[in-house]
């Protein structure tokens, strides 16, 4: 292995720590029940962070990407949160919300209406829910700065091969 492979290891590595160190923080945060927004980077690498995350923190995860499956992105775009929306996760997806145990995971939430989807963020679990949702996506700091009382927003850095 040559050193410069070893140093981007490594560096990876240490990048990976402090992402997964402020994720941890958020799942801590059990009383507040903010959504998280997953930026920056690569989908790609999103994506491992939040398989190396998940399991290692909550009892199931419930995953849909947004921009592959139509059927959940258009329930998004036209229906509101709420109860329905929950139920309706739990029946498309296949799987039941277990309060405090399930992290529900829209990746490339970007592909749905941004409104609609950060509405989803803000209001699709209540606080006595105690649910957990994440997104990832390509947002604008204009596209988040409404939803900055019921969001916590992590920008991943681009993580080195």
């Amino acid at each position: 292995m040559t050193e410069a492979r070893f140093l981007r290891g490594t560096e990876r590595k240490t990048r990976m720590n402090r992402i997964l160190t402020q994720l941890l923080d958020w799942r801590m945060q059990f009383r507040d029940y903010k959504a998280l927004v997953l930026t920056g980077s690569t989908p790609k690498d999103r994506l491992k962070v939040i398989r190396e995350f998940v399991p290692k923190n909550f009892e199931d995860m419930m995953h849909v990407n947004l921009k592959n499956n139509e059927k959940v992105r258009e329930y998004i775009n036209q229906n509101p949160p709420g109860p329905e929306a929950y139920f309706f996760l739990e029946k498309t997806l296949m799987g039941m919300i277990v309060p405090g145990d399930t992290c529900v995971v829209f990746e490339n939430a970007d592909a749905c209406d941004r409104e609609a989807v950060l509405d989803y963020a803000e209001n699709l679990f209540a606080e006595e829910d105690m649910g957990f949702l994440i997104l990832t996506g390509d947002f604008t700091e204009e596209d988040l700065a409404s939803h900055a009382d019921r969001i916590i927003h992590i920008t991943l850095p681009d993580l080195p091969e």
